[in-house]
């Protein structure tokens, strides 16, 4: 039963969408299935009258993190500083899981079933041949996801026709079939270095020839590059080196013609759409880096512990109020203004120890 849970975990993944395209009751299908797992890992500690899970290296880390925000939610309740304005409660997106009472308690409560999910795998996935059956499923499944913006851009680079979740608006980028682009480069980086590895290792386990394996992290680039999310970009670059040493030279060198090659074939766009817009990001007061002023100075009125996991959309107007920036395009009360930087997000609702 947990190895079967575990392979439609892995499958869940893939049926991603930043809208309610593919959820169910509004909620993600990998957040069902771990829902799923949870219950059968209760289920099982009540039959035999134990709930153990396996050891490993990762374990420490993760329920820190998760004790952590735990911690920080509950100190920002406790501050009168970081109590949710009134106003906040009127606003047209606070409703259900959003609403203000329950935000911070619902973000938590994601955070631990991501972290239980990567748990019950560990434990679940006990042998090589359940191994490689789960890495190969989830390879399969990678492909057609990256296979998809790959398609995306051809069709638009030749016939100049969209399907699937385009952005054209200010230029075009692709989503894929999740929807948002940094939504896509999420799932499209997730599978980078586990085809990595299975390039690296040249194990009989794995059902893919290392040719195979290279022609999906070229869709894989591709699809990544086309998406535009700049700081998928970098997680992956940052990886990459950090890990340099154990990825064998000639595969690192793969990656770099690889990215090279597409750079070049589409020089243009890509200087368009990822550098100047960069640079402009970076240079000009716009949407998102208004955004990031909110994000960064929420983080640095509260170094420590932040507002809270999932509380920063909530207080941002009164963090507005308090600076000297025009916010006037950023409508607080129509619209969730979360930080548009993932760490900058991080770092304001979790503090300095939670980044």
């Amino acid at each position: 039963m947990r190895y079967q849970a575990t392979l439609l975990f892995v499958v869940s993944v893939f049926f991603l969408s930043s809208d309610n395209t593919l959820k169910l009751f509004s909620i993600q299908a990998s957040s069902l299935v771990a829902i799923g797992m949870l219950y059968i890992f209760v289920i099982e500690g009540l039959v035999t009258g134990r709930f153990r899970l396996k050891s490993h290296p990762l374990q420490g880390p993760l329920f820190l993190l998760l004790i952590w925000a735990l911690i920080s939610l509950v100190l920002s309740w406790m501050d009168p500083s970081k109590i949710v304005p009134e106003t906040v409660y009127g606003y047209a997106w606070t409703k259900g899981a959003n609403s203000p009472a329950v935000r911070g308690v619902s973000f938590l409560i994601r955070l631990f079933l991501s972290v239980f999910a990567i748990e019950f795998i560990i434990s679940s996935v006990d042998t090589k041949a359940k191994f490689f059956t789960v890495l190969n499923t989830f390879i399969i499944f990678y492909a057609a996801a990256c296979a998809y913006g790959v398609v995306q851009v051809l069709f638009y680079s030749v016939f100049n026709y969209k399907f699937g979740n385009i952005v054209s608006v200010p230029h075009f980028r692709i989503g894929g079939y999740v929807g948002e682009p940094q939504t896509y480069g999420i799932l499209l980086i997730s599978g980078f270095f586990p085809v990595i590895a299975a390039i690296n290792s040249e194990c009989d386990g794995i059902w893919f020839s290392s040719r195979a394996l290279k022609g999906i992290l070229v869709m894989a680039m591709t699809s990544l590059l086309f998406s535009f999310s700049v700081s998928m970009m970098l997680s992956v670059v940052v990886t990459l080196l950090m890990f340099s040493a154990k990825i064998r030279k000639r595969i690192l060198l793969f990656f770099l013609l690889g990215a090279g090659t597409v750079i070049f074939l589409f020089y243009d766009f890509i200087k368009a759409a990822i550098f100047l817009k960069l640079l402009g990001e970076i240079s000009t007061i716009n949407i998102r880096t208004l955004t990031w002023i909110l994000g960064y100075n929420m983080f640095a009125a509260n170094p420590l512990s932040g507002v809270g996991i999932g509380n920063s959309p909530l207080l941002a107007e009164s963090v507005a109020d308090t600076l000297n920036y025009r916010f006037a395009v950023l409508d607080f009360g129509a619209l969730r203004v979360t930080t548009l930087n993932t760490y900058l997000e991080w770092g304001a609702e979790t503090g300095a120890v939670g980044l």
